[in-house]
């Protein structure tokens, strides 16, 4: 036996598409329609950004930091290969890396900018080890061939040089003069200018050859940093007593979790208070298909009554404005889900028109962090989002059809 016949149907679709009398009848159906697909939409669209904000930048800072982290109290590790080798041994290590890194001044001509100078081993001035998203310009290799340095765009930007020019680093450790302490600079060629993807970085990276860095900071044959990258780096929880062991005697271990912790823990609390709010548009359409129906059901009373005393059953009408409800909230949900689909697929461009409109940074790097604008569609979300609101619409209608399923056939007949 069919859970809603043939004939319940039939008065369903009839009441959403009412002919010309009560036009209005069928407007509030499209204004119910829209406003359920516009909730699904919005839902969808925010989430979606706000995962690939949160993949991007988790992505770019793990790139560039590593997932375990292994410093000296003293800022200076020896025999850091005999480290690398104890590391590497480690089941779930894909690579290892080690470097300087230390703070110094960066100046051409009047213009000076703090940066944080990281230097590397030749045979890994690398794009991927760099944790560089793209050279804009110049080429990497040239720095370990002339001794040179590469900038973050932003940095060069704010320095204003290129590939070829030269600037002035000042370390940030004094030396000794026959008349008195002054600050170490050195002049370096610029050999490229690329972008990390975090707008913070590109503002502040310097990098050089490892060998390089240790004369300029006078560290010898030491590191400041070994980092590790590991294949799952979400289990770096599990395998932090297994580094600590490793790593007796030459520095202390953290990892990537307890390094970005407020940043982590900030972006999740983000996405559930995102998805929060927007569901409350989906809850606002939900109440207007309870009006809807209500207004329907008033409107259709007569209808009811006449199907009453011809032998229409309390809940064959309780069901005819159920199908009437719950089509109305399925049809939002696909035009909602077509939408949000068109919208993210063309992002780049609606967010270019945006801004050629109004004349603003819609995306603007040194606010977002990250200096791309891309998105993550999750699959569980996109279905919670449906049920959600399939949910919320069966729970709208169950008022107005159970207010209709109550008509009495005796009263509206007389009245009428």
């Amino acid at each position: 036996m069919a859970v809603f016949s043939s004939f319940e149907f039939g008065v369903a679709r009839r009441y959403m598409t009412s002919g010309r009398r009560d036009g209005f009848i069928s407007f509030t159906t499209i204004i119910s329609i829209i406003t359920i697909a516009l909730g699904v939409t919005a839902l969808i669209v925010v989430m979606s950004i706000m995962n690939g904000f949160r993949a991007q930048l988790l992505e770019t800072v793990l790139g560039y930091h590593g997932h375990i982290i292994v410093q000296d109290h003293d800022r200076e590790i020896d025999n850091y290969r005999t480290l690398e080798t104890r590391l590497s041994a480690i089941d779930g290590v894909v690579r290892t890396l080690p470097f300087v890194e230390n703070f110094a001044m960066a100046t051409n001509g009047n213009n000076a900018v703090g940066a944080i100078v990281r230097g590397l081993p030749d045979d890994r001035f690398t794009q991927e080890s760099l944790g560089i998203k793209d050279v804009r310009s110049g080429k990497l290799e040239d720095a370990v061939d002339v001794g040179g340095v590469i900038l973050g765009y932003q940095l060069a930007r704010r320095l204003g040089v290129r590939p070829g020019d030269e600037i002035t680093l000042l370390s940030s450790k004094m030396i000794a003069t026959p008349f008195g302490s002054t600050f170490r600079y050195v002049n370096y060629p610029v050999s490229a200018i690329v972008e990390i993807g975090v707008y913070q970085f590109d503002e502040s990276f310097i990098g050089m050859p490892l060998s390089d860095a240790q004369i300029f900071f006078q560290m010898k044959d030491t590191v400041t940093t070994v980092e590790v990258f590991l294949e799952n780096p979400e289990m770096v929880d599990e395998m932090e007593a297994t580094f600590i062991s490793a790593t007796k005697g030459f520095g202390i271990v953290t990892h990537w979790k307890r390094f970005n912790r407020a940043l982590v823990g900030s972006l999740d609390v983000e996405r559930i208070m995102m998805f929060m709010v927007m569901s409350l548009i989906i809850i606002v359409a939900a109440f207007n298909i309870t009006t809807s129906l209500i207004m329907l059901v008033k409107d259709r009373a007569g209808d009811i009554a006449i199907m009453r005393t011809m032998g229409a059953t309390e809940r064959s009408i309780r069901r005819i404005f159920l199908i009437t409800g719950m089509s109305i909230g399925l049809m939002g949900v696909i035009s909602g889900m077509i939408l949000s689909g068109l919208i993210l697929y063309f992002i780049e461009p609606i967010k270019n028109f945006i801004q050629l409109v109004l004349g603003i940074n819609v995306w603007d790097p040194s606010v977002r962090i990250i200096t791309e604008l891309t998105v993550v569609v999750d699959t569980g979300e996109v279905i919670i989002t449906i049920l959600l609101a399939l949910f919320l619409t069966f729970m709208a209608t169950i008022f107005p059809a159970m207010r209709a399923a109550r008509t009495d056939p005796v009263q509206v007949l007389r009245s009428e």
